[in-house]
């Protein structure tokens, strides 16, 4: 069944928003290490909350699936690659957000066994679940912008910036890229979305 290109674009748009936002609102412990943060986390009253939330992180991992799957169609080449590293994407972040949210799942059913278990450990176990959920994803999806940067058909500004927000979802585990990464996602989407597809170039033509 072919993907219409408003349903591409809304896949990279329900990426970018549903990871972004499910991350900012879980709250799970990551970067400096607080303990008032992990308390929070663990809190009966916060379980509820962070399984709902990892849930819409995972069904918005899936996202890059349905934007590759039209647009691999639309490259010049490396349509293949685009395909492969955005089911990575998806993997990944579908992953990274059941353990997440697993932290709340286990608390919630662990009781007393599992109260005890010291802070530090739970900030470490988190930030690794993060950087599964979120950084991983983005360093596949970061993969595929450049390869859509190099082999799509695309104004000199957007492919500039298609190139830069790359770079940015591979350098996400660093954190201070992921926003303008984020912000890539919701405005290509956007721009699929909106925009009429471009016949394909054969390799053999782009060349007279």
């Amino acid at each position: 069944m072919e993907i219409s290109r408003r349903t591409a674009g809304l896949g990279l748009l329900v990426y970018g928003l549903g990871t972004g936002g499910a991350f900012m609102l879980i709250g799970a412990p990551g970067g400096m290490y607080d303990d008032d943060t992990v308390t929070t986390y663990l809190s009966s009253g916060h379980w509820a909350l962070a399984m709902m939330l990892a849930y819409v992180g995972a069904f918005a991992s899936l996202g890059p699936i349905v934007w590759a799957a039209r647009v691999r169609h639309e490259l010049r080449s490396g349509g293949d690659l685009l395909w492969g590293v955005s089911l990575a994407a998806a993997g990944a972040g579908v992953v990274g957000w059941f353990l997440v949210g697993g932290m709340s799942v286990s608390f919630a059913e662990g009781g007393a066994a599992v109260a005890t278990l010291p802070h530090s450990v739970v900030y470490l176990v988190s930030e690794m679940s993060d950087l599964v959920a979120i950084c991983a994803s983005a360093f596949f999806v970061g993969v595929g912008a450049l390869v859509v940067a190099a082999r799509a058909a695309l104004p000199g500004w957007l492919r500039i910036a298609t190139y830069l927000a790359g770079a940015c979802g591979i350098l996400a585990a660093g954190w201070f890229t992921l926003f303008l990464f984020w912000l890539w996602t919701i405005g290509f989407g956007a721009w699929t979305m909106l925009r009429q597809p471009v016949a394909r170039v054969e390799p053999a033509l782009a060349g007279r």
